[in-house]
């Protein structure tokens, strides 16, 4: 069957906000084997609603709309389907008289706007929503076989009911099967030559490396295209799903007892923010020194006055021991450091934009890596941030 999913939001057509919605029912689609074929995004006009919701219709055999159930003035979704389809809008008693409980709980008045979050389109089937106010509902047209499913925008109280919806269309079984790698250290182009051969696959580029999705309609093949990806690209994994580098290398850290530090210039503390965005991080991270200017690095980290003054604070050996002095400082196993030039100024004929020394200090060496990221300031940060907790994974994981 086809689908067609229908976000709604001002919000996301103005770009305000990014829609998550519209992936995530995309994904759930494809692994009860429906075939989406498109994703619309329109604003909160009705006539706007109505017009894709008709022209999803007559591409579509499944219309999940997304957003505007909700009880203010541009929650036009429920009128517009009630439009759209020529279909009087009712309301459903049983959802009517939990709205009004619910309300008398918390003391708040139940008002006619409120009281919309329970119409839902003539015979059409509720979904109750677990976890809101607002009801979805699936109003299926038996003369021409199709059915449209409205949903609230509520990432969480979205994901919920969508599940009720695939119950009610009897789709039980999952029928589409999706990997993800997540790797870093060579570029798209890189990693398409080694999987050329490999079909059913989209290749996502970002600062945090090349996401690789793959996919097929039968476990097997999914299993047997897996296993030769993971041959083909060894250590360039760091996940096989979502999980992002940082709890990786604390994982990793964890286990081995080892304790880590860094110190940053140019990322400006943002290697550490990332680690402790992970929970249970105080069991392995000691802490941070953002050694911005010369004389932090100097005073604070030990780094040699003649050394900044003949390389200059961008170069190999102030990174090394950057490395070396916040890891004698704050006592750890382990230390990252980076120094360079983000931009969008400071660079010199020697020193371009971008460039980079990311040190590893470990207990028998350090490590000196020279980069150049191009891009604006806080995309060159963040690559900068990515590149060296891979340095740290990959000594992790010798």
């Amino acid at each position: 069957m086809k689908v067609s999913i229908l976000i709604t939001g001002s919000e996301f057509t103005k770009g305000l906000k990014q829609d998550k919605n519209g992936p995530y029912i995309a994904k759930k689609c494809f692994e009860k084997g429906l075939n989406v074929s498109s994703i619309i995004i329109t604003s909160d006009e009705q006539y706007e609603i109505e017009t894709y919701l008709k022209i999803a219709l007559d591409k579509s055999d499944i219309v999940f709309i997304s957003g505007g159930l909700g009880p203010t003035e541009d929650d036009k979704t429920r009128v517009a389907v009630s439009e759209a389809l020529g279909v009087p809008l009712v309301y459903n008693e049983e959802w009517l008289k939990k709205l009004k409980e619910r309300y008398k709980e918390t003391g708040k008045e139940f008002s006619q706007e409120r009281k919309k979050m329970a119409q839902i389109p003539f015979r059409a089937k509720p979904i109750e929503n677990p976890i809101g106010n607002a009801l979805g509902f699936i109003k299926v047209l038996n003369d021409v076989q199709k059915a449209v499913i409205a949903l609230p925008g509520v990432p969480s109280e979205m994901k919920l009911m969508l599940y009720k919806a695939f119950e009610y269309l009897q789709l039980h079984q999952q029928k589409g099967f999706v990997h993800i790698f997540r790797t870093y250290g060579k570029d798209e182009v890189e990693i398409d030559e080694i999987l050329k051969d490999i079909d059913k696959k989209i290749l996502n580029a970002s600062p945090y490396g090349i996401d690789i999705y793959i996919w097929e309609d039968n476990e097997l093949f999914l299993e047997n295209k897996v296993r030769v990806i993971k041959e083909r690209l060894g250590n360039l994994i760091y996940s096989e799903d979502e999980t992002p580098i940082e709890e990786v290398v604390g994982k990793l850290l964890k286990e081995k007892g080892l304790t880590l530090s860094t110190a940053e210039s140019s990322t400006g503390g943002l290697i550490a923010s990332r680690i402790v965005n992970v929970p249970g991080s105080s069991a392995y991270f000691m802490g941070s020194v953002v050694a911005y200017s010369n004389e932090v690095k100097e005073n604070l980290l030990k780094v040699s006055k003649q050394d900044l003054e003949k390389y200059g604070a961008v170069s190999k050996p102030v990174a090394e021991q950057m490395a070396k002095g916040v890891k004698n400082l704050l006592k750890t196993n382990i230390s990252l450091s980076d120094t360079g030039i983000a931009g969008p100024t400071g660079e010199t004929p020697e020193k371009p934009l971008g460039l980079h020394y990311i040190a590893l200090a470990v207990p028998d060496k350090t490590q000196v890596e020279k980069v150049i990221f191009k891009g604006n300031r806080n995309d060159v940060r963040l690559r900068v941030s990515q590149h060296a907790l891979n340095m740290l994974r990959l000594y992790l994981t010798i």
